[in-house]
């Protein structure tokens, strides 16, 4: 019976994706400085036709830019994270090359300005990190899952380094966002969905000056441990 559901549910996201996806893609192109305003309700409303309920706790600062880094589940994380974002301002974020493959997905990842790192490649993810350092002054929140890949046993992984630089190379601070309940859902070696509660926690922001890559990345390791 299950299997019959994720079937259904995977439909009817596909045809939704496929319809919506390019009136949001146009809205857009139309008016860039909101896309916010058009990404964010549209990923609210993904993760209700994969069948999940949203839960947010804690409160997303305003007026201020950040490198947001969060745990690397499920591939609805990339509907969930955005949708505890405020719409007020744009946002993009670092993602593997093998995503902007995907059709109408890939468009919307180069609107969205999102850079492409393939980490077998260890200049081009340097370059990658350049190119995500300038867009972060143009006073975008730039996303990272410092895991890198999608755990495997829910547990949470190896942090990256490559995050950390962009944040202390900017003086951004770092916003720690934590999902819980994506591992049930849908994990990474289970095709089926079993649709139920995403519950995303909001911590305190980092600051990172005068702070080594090392202080940096355990102090966010730590806090991740706190929920995962």
């Amino acid at each position: 019976m299950n299997a019959i559901i994720s079937i259904i549910i995977y439909v009817v996201a596909s045809i939704a994706f496929i319809i919506i996806g390019p009136i949001v893609l146009l809205a857009t192109f139309i008016n860039p400085s909101n896309s916010s305003k058009y990404i964010i309700p549209f990923c609210k409303f993904m993760i209700m036709i994969f069948g999940c309920q949203l839960k947010v706790y804690g409160n997303f600062p305003k007026n201020e830019t950040f490198v947001i880094m969060a745990n690397h589940v499920s591939f609805l994380d990339v509907f969930a994270i955005p949708s505890a974002f405020e719409t007020s301002k744009k946002f993009s974020a670092i993602s593997a090359a093998k995503n902007f493959k995907i059709p109408i997905f890939s468009i919307f990842l180069k609107k969205m300005r999102v850079v492409s790192i393939d980490r077998s490649n260890r200049e081009q993810s340097i370059r990658g990190i350049q190119e995500a350092e300038k867009i972060l002054t143009d006073d975008y929140h730039i996303v990272i899952l410092p895991e890198g890949t999608r755990t495997l046993t829910g547990s949470l992984g190896n942090f990256k380094k490559g995050g950390f630089h962009l944040a202390a190379n900017t003086k951004a601070k770092i916003l720690p966002i934590i999902t819980k309940g994506l591992f049930t859902i849908k994990p990474r070696n289970r095709w089926k969905i079993k649709p139920g509660l995403i519950e995303i926690y909001i911590d305190k922001p980092i600051t990172t000056s005068n702070k080594t890559i090392d202080e940096l990345k355990n102090e966010t390791e730590k806090i991740f441990r706190k929920y995962c």
